[in-house]
């Protein structure tokens, strides 16, 4: 069913359209485009089947040429790729010449089928503006204004639905490149936490499928053995999960969200993986997280950022993302304590670093870091921030910028660093925690505390 073809057909309808049937109208064109969108989804979702299938087989090549060398480590990295590819779509962090390459071919093709999903969307949304903007001419012209003015109402709502996730989450502005001295660090807005109450639904892990609607679970104490699955992209069916205090979900399974939102509050999560599909935001308030994963999840992409996490006043330890990179996922945290964390390294991919100082959702601000393995690169992105007992370590993925980057961190006392190879325009300034005198950046405990655990 083609969208094109079905909007003569819509346009020639009666000339009066009245503000109680405005819905239905605009209902009719919701219909048609829908299912022109959908087409070009599912076309794009077995391409990139396709696409990983193809992938995996080169790997499978590579490792019997690994094989032969003998070198063991690199030939289980190659499985590694290729298993989490199967998995979840996903690449790993490994950074071997042969994989890299691999890799970089297969990041490309998988980005030209989601722009090519992209701009049929845009096509269609484009279309079915015109569309709603022809008819509202019309009505205005026969002296219906209410009309005119009810099918512009339904038609703006439908268009923000029909084009939600399309546009880019990078960065907007660039610094000037021709700009000598560091980027000046600026204070970034607020994170604004969805303000939505959905009912109450008391069982559902007794719900068959996926999470469809917008919900609060109840503050169960649930042990998750299956995959859970919140909306429905393809469908347009987004979903507000609500997670209110008192909940401890535990599991080694994978909590996708692949058309929605989770708010989590004074939570406890222990062993899942949380994944966002494209335009997917997750908060977590006053929760303890513990050996989760944070990652992006699904095969939608479409800008900077894909889907983004945010944690405020929360205790994470043992795990947070294996690698991290700014077109999958973006991290801000605030006020947080992470506790024997490998924290993840960051791929810029070949874009500017310095651009992403005052990036929104590239921040760790007013955390604590105890005990826990630090890159350079991730290094770049904190602010204001103690580290307790930690190593700092080289990352090698890190590229030379072409604008100077200063980093101030506030050390407790132990741990090493270890970094010997930044780039020669980026400066790590360390200074003892003593040192820092500006607003509380909380403990372990401190957090506990105000939890209730």
């Amino acid at each position: 069913m083609y969208f094109g073809k079905l909007l003569p057909p819509l346009l020639s309808c009666a000339l009066v359209v009245l503000p109680a049937q405005a819905s239905e109208f605009v209902e009719k064109l919701k219909e048609s485009a829908s299912a022109e969108i959908e087409k070009s989804e599912t076309d794009a979702l077995f391409k990139q089947a396709e696409l990983s299938q193809r992938y995996v087989a080169a790997l499978k090549t590579l490792e019997e040429k690994v094989r032969a060398t003998g070198d063991l480590e690199a030939l289980i990295r190659v499985r590694e790729e290729a298993e989490s590819i199967t998995k979840s779509g996903q690449t790993t962090s490994h950074a071997d010449k042969g994989i890299a390459d691999l890799r970089e071919k297969y990041i490309a093709a998988r980005d030209v089928i989601m722009k090519d999903a992209n701009a049929a969307r845009a096509k269609v949304v484009e279309s079915l503006a015109k569309t709603i903007r022809e008819k509202q001419a019309t009505l205005t012209k026969a002296g219906q204004v209410d009309e005119a003015l009810a099918v512009r109402k339904e038609g703006e709502q439908m268009l923000l639905e029909l084009s939600a996730g399309m546009q880019s989450q990078g960065v907007e502005f660039e610094e000037d490149s021709r700009s000598t001295g560091p980027v000046e660090l600026k204070d970034l807005p607020k994170i604004e936490i969805p303000s939505v109450t959905p009912p109450l639904v008391e069982k559902p892990f007794a719900l068959k499928g996926r999470w469809l609607e917008s919900m609060t679970v109840p503050p169960l104490k649930q042990r998750i053995s299956d995959g859970v699955m919140i909306g429905e992209r393809n469908k347009g069916q987004w979903a507000n999960i609500i997670v209110p205090k008192g909940t401890v979900w535990s599991g080694k399974t994978n909590i996708l969200t692949n058309w929605g939102t989770i708010v989590a509050t004074k939570a406890t999560f222990d062993g899942l993986s949380f994944l966002g599909d494209h335009a997917c935001k997750s908060f977590y308030l006053n929760c303890w997280i513990n050996d989760c994963g944070f990652n992006k999840g699904g095969w939608w992409y479409g800008g900077d950022q894909a889907t983004k996490f945010y944690f405020e006043n929360c205790i994470v330890t043992n795990r947070l993302a294996l690698a991290w990179n700014v077109v999958d996922v973006g991290f801000r945290a605030r006020a947080c304590v992470f506790e024997k964390v490998d924290l993840p390294p960051i791929s810029f991919r070949d874009r500017e670093p310095a651009n992403y100082l005052n990036h929104p959702w590239f921040r760790f601000e007013n955390c604590r870091f105890v005990d826990c393995k630090v890159p350079s690169s991730f290094v770049l992105v904190t602010r204001n921030c103690i580290f307790q007992n930690c190593i700092f370590v080289d990352d090698q993925g890190l590229k030379e910028g072409q604008k100077p980057i200063e980093v101030v961190i506030y050390q407790g006392p132990g741990g090493r660093y270890d970094i010997s190879k930044l780039p020669k325009n980026v400066t790590i300034t360390r200074k003892p925690d003593t040192e820092w005198k500006g607003e509380t950046i909380p403990t372990a405990q401190a957090l506990r505390d105000m939890m209730g655990f």
